[in-house]
């Protein structure tokens, strides 16, 4: 019972750091302007499935800097395009001030190629379904459930071990008496 206890304890506490954590690097992404960065990376969520079955909807990618002209056909990019969304395409033929780009799903190539002035950066690495995790972690239910809850769990067992400590002095000084 008591490995139970212990085990039960350093999971919990395990679980409130990894939660901390998360909130702390969300909370830094929306203060440096929406952008969250790892390791100088920009970590961006997969909205849509342009790129199956490269990254499924709801995957992260790490968009590193990199410079136009070291970018070459098969690399897959994150762009603005002309209306200011953010897209991430793979490179299928580099031209001299142009990138042509297309999702790996997509029938056609993109419209627009991509000029150097909207280059945002090369994918470094995806993990896939973080992203889910991330878009709820962003939203107010989200903030709540991830800050609230180990506060609430905190707020509780500290209640729980001072009330326990109080009992124990109670019973020891009954003890004393006796």
């Amino acid at each position: 019972m008591a490995l139970l206890k212990k085990s039960i304890s350093v999971l919990t506490s395990v679980l409130l750091v990894a939660v901390i954590a998360i909130a702390g690097f969300l909370l830094v992404g929306k203060m440096n302007s929406g952008k969250t960065m790892l390791f100088g990376n920009e970590i961006m969520v997969v909205l849509s499935g342009s790129m199956t079955p490269t990254f499924t909807t709801g995957s992260i990618v790490a968009v590193g800097p990199a410079e136009f002209k070291d970018i070459k056909q098969g690399d897959i990019i994150t762009f603005k395009d002309t209306e200011g969304r953010t897209i991430t395409h793979r490179v299928i033929e580099k031209q001299e001030s142009n990138l042509v780009t297309k999702g790996d799903a997509n029938d056609a190539a993109d419209t627009a190629p991509v000029t150097a002035d909207r280059l945002i950066g090369k994918v470094q690495y995806s993990v896939p379904y973080l992203g889910y995790f991330i878009e709820y972690a962003k939203s107010g239910l989200g903030m709540l459930v991830l800050l609230g809850l180990p506060g609430v769990y905190l707020i509780i067992s500290q209640i729980w071990k001072l009330m326990k400590m109080m009992r124990e002095e109670s019973q020891n000084a009954t003890k004393s008496q006796a």
